[in-house]
C-alpha cells in the first residue's frame, strides 16, 4: 500500500538524517576553496552543510567535482545523496562524474538512487557516454539490484527517455530499455518510432516488449497500430498485441476477424484477453461485455495464477457495467477463496457505489483483505457512505496500518461520513499518536460536521510533533463554521507561520503549502513566509513564493 507520508503531501525525513537548516548558514559566506576544505570536516553536520553550499554555486562551484565525486563512495547514505545532488546541481561541469553516479543506481538507500539519477538528467553525459555504463552495470549486478536500478531510471522520467532511445539500438540492453519506457508511459512517446522498429527484431521476447511498451504510450501510438495488428500473426507476440489493440482502442477490421475467431481458442489465456480486447473495443454492445465479463469473472478461478492475473486486470479495466456484472459477481464470488478475492478489488472498485455493499461484506468476512479494502473504499470516495459504520469500527484497531486506512477511506469520503466523527475522536484521544496525521487529516476533510473535535485538534496544533501541527492547523480551520472562520483561521496561521522555522524542510514546505490555501486569511505570516522564500532548500523558496502570491 501507498505510504502515509505520500497520502497527505508530506514526506517525512529518513530515520537518522541531519537537518541542514538547523546550521548557522555561516557557511554561505565561504569561498567554494574553503568549502571544499570542510568536506572533511570531523562534524557531521559542517560536512553536509559544506556539500549543500557547493551545488548552491552550481557552475561556480566546478572545482569541487572531484572532491564531490570521491563523496559518492562514503559510508553515509546522507554524504552520498547530498553529494549526488549537489553534482547535479553543477550541471554539465560535472558529467566526469557520471560513473561514480551511475554506480549508485545500486545502492541500498532509495534516496541515493533517486538523487543519482536526478543527477544523471541534470549533468546530461550522452548516450555514448551512459549506454556502455548502464549495459556493463546491467551485466554485473543479480535481479534485485537490476530491478532498483530499472526503477531508478524509470523515475527520472522525461529526461531518461533520449538515453533510452539509444539503448534500443544496443542488443544487450534492448529489452530493459523497452521495459522501461513501459514504465515512463506517455511521458516517453518520442520513443514511438524506435520501438515500432523493434517489431521487426528477431527475438520474440523484444517484440513483446516493445508491444507492451508501445501501449503504455496512449494516443501517441495509434501510428504504430498496423504494426502491432500484424503481430496477431505470430504466435509470440499475439497476446500482447492482442491487449495493446484492447487498451488504445484501436482495432483494425481485420485484426478483429482474428480476435474474434481468438476468442473461442482453448488457449485460456488468449481467450481471455482477446474477450476483454473486444470488450474495450464495443463499450456499448451490451452482449459483448456481458459474455467477456461473465468469463472473464470465472477465470478468476483458473488454476493458472497467470490467467486469473490477467483476468483481474482485464475486468478492471472494463467501462464499468452494474446491471451486468452485479449479479455475475454475487455468483461468482460465493465462497470464493482470499486470493481470488484479492484479484476481484479493483475490478470491484470501478463499479463505484453499486460495489460497496460487496466491498462491506469483504471487510467483515476476510480479516486478511482489510488494509487493501479499506483503501478501495476510500478510492470510490463519497459514494462509499454506506460504509462509515465499518470502517469508523476500524480507526482504532490495533493494526496501525488498518486503523491508518480506515482513518484516510473516511477522510476521502469527505463530509458524507460524518457520522463516523464520533469514531475518530475516540481513537484520536486515545490511541497516543499512532495514526493522529491520518485522523487529524480526516476530520479536516469532513468539514463542520467535526466542529466537536475542535479541543482535540487543538492540542494538536499546539503539540510537539510539527508535522503533525500542519495538518491540525488546516483541519482547525476547516471544521469551523463560517462565521468563525476568520478566527480560527488567525490562530492557524500563526502555528503555521512558526512552522515555517522548523528544522524539517518536509515541515516548513507544507506549512508554506497550507497558507498559500489560506490565501488573504493568512496575511499575517507575511515576514515569515518572504524569509522562508531565501530558503536554502528549493521546495520550500517554490512553496513560499505561491503562499505570498495567493496572499496578495
Amino acid at each position: 500500500m501507498t505510504s502515509l507520508s505520500r497520502r497527505y503531501g508530506l514526506c517525512f525525513v529518513l530515520a537518522g538524517s541531519i537537518v541542514l537548516s538547523g546550521t548557522d548558514g555561516q557557511a554561505a559566506d565561504f569561498s567554494v576553496k574553503e568549502l571544499i576544505g570542510q568536506l572533511g570536516a570531523a562534524d557531521a553536520a559542517a560536512r553536509l552543510l559544506a556539500i549543500d553550499q557547493l551545488g548552491a554555486r552550481g557552475v561556480n562551484a566546478a572545482a569541487a567535482v572531484a572532491p564531490l565525486t570521491s563523496l559518492l563512495k562514503d559510508a553515509s547514505a546522507d554524504v552520498r545523496a547530498h553529494a549526488a545532488k549537489s553534482l547535479g546541481e553543477i550541471g554539465e561541469q560535472a558529467r566526469s562524474a557520471a560513473p561514480a553516479l551511475l554506480s549508485l543506481l545500486k545502492d541500498d538507500n532509495p534516496t541515493v538512487r533517486r538523487q543519482a539519477v536526478k543527477a544523471l538528467g541534470a549533468i546530461r553525459p550522452g548516450p555514448k557516454v551512459m549506454i556502455p555504463l548502464f549495459v556493463q552495470l546491467m551485466k554485473d549486478s543479480d535481479p534485485g539490484v537490476q530491478m532498483r536500478i530499472l526503477s531508478a531510471v524509470s523515475e527520472a522520467g522525461q529526461s531518461a527517455v533520449p538515453g533510452l532511445i539509444g539503448a534500443l539500438k544496443d542488443d544487450e540492453v534492448a529489452y530493459w530499455a523497452c521495459v522501461v519506457l513501459r514504465q515512463i508511459g506517455p511521458a516517453a512517446k518520442e520513443a514511438v518510432p524506435a520501438l515500432a522498429e523493434k517489431l521487426k527484431d528477431s527475438r520474440p521476447d523484444i517484440r513483446i516488449q516493445a508491444i507492451l511498451a508501445l501501449g503504455a504510450m496512449d494516443d501517441a501510438a495509434r501510428t504504430a497500430v498496423p504494426q502491432i495488428a500484424a503481430a496477431l500473426g505470430d504466435e509470440h507476440t499475439r497476446n500482447a498485441a492482442t491487449f495493446v489493440l484492447g487498451q488504445l482502442g484501436n482495432i483494425p477490421a481485420d485484426a478483429e476477424q482474428t480476435i474474434r475467431a481468438n476468442a473461442e481458442s482453448k488457449d485460456r489465456f488468449l481467450s481471455t484477453v482477446s474477450l476483454w480486447s473486444l470488450a474495450r473495443v464495443h463499450p456499448q454492445d451490451a452482449a459483448i461485455r456481458g459474455r467477456a465479463t461473465e468469463q472473464l469473472v470465472e477465470r478468476l478461478k483458473d488454476q493458472d495464477p497467470f490467467v486469473r492475473g490477467v483476468a483481474a486486470h482485464a475486468l478492471a479495466a472494463l467501462p464499468p457495467a452494474p446491471e451486468i456484472t452485479i449479479p455475475i459477481w454475487e455468483k461468482a464470488m460465493k465462497g470464493a477463496d482470499a486470493a481470488t478475492v484479492r484479484y476481484a478489488l479493483s475490478a470491484l472498485a470501478s463499479l463505484g457505489k453499486p460495489a460497496v455493499p460487496r466491498l462491506i461484506e469483504i471487510l467483515k468476512e476476510h480479516k486478511e483483505l482489510r488494509v487493501e479494502v479499506a483503501y478501495t473504499l476510500g478510492q470510490i470516495g463519497p459514494a462509499a457512505a454506506a460504509a462509515n459504520d465499518a470502517l469508523a469500527g476500524l480507526v482504532a484497531n490495533e493494526d496501525v496500518n488498518l486503523a491508518t486506512e480506515a482513518a484516510l477511506a473516511l477522510g476521502k469520503i469527505g463530509p458524507a461520513a460524518g457520522s463516523a466523527v464520533p469514531a475518530l475522536c475516540d481513537a484520536l484521544g486515545r490511541n497516543e499518536g499512532r495514526n493522529a496525521h491520518a485522523i487529524v487529516l480526516a476530520l479536516g476533510n469532513i468539514g463542520p460536521q467535526a466542529a466537536a473535535a475542535q479541543p482535540l485538534v487543538l492540542k494538536a496544533m499546539e503539540g510537539k510533533d510539527k508535522s503533525l501541527a500542519v495538518i491540525a492547523a488546516r483541519t482547525y480551520v476547516a471544521i469551523q463554521p463560517a462565521s468563525s472562520a476568520a478566527k480560527a483561521a488567525a490562530k492557524a496561521v500563526s502555528v503555521l507561520a512558526a512552522c515555517l522555522s522548523d528544522p524539517l524542510p518536509e515541515t516548513r514546505m507544507a506549512a508554506a503549502e497550507n497558507l498559500e490555501l489560506l490565501g488573504p486569511l493568512a496575511r499575517q505570516a507575511v515576514p515569515a513566509l518572504e524569509k522562508a522564500a531565501k530558503d536554502d532548500v528549493k521546495g520550500v523558496r517554490e512553496a513560499a513564493a505561491k503562499a505570498l502570491k495567493a496572499i496578495q
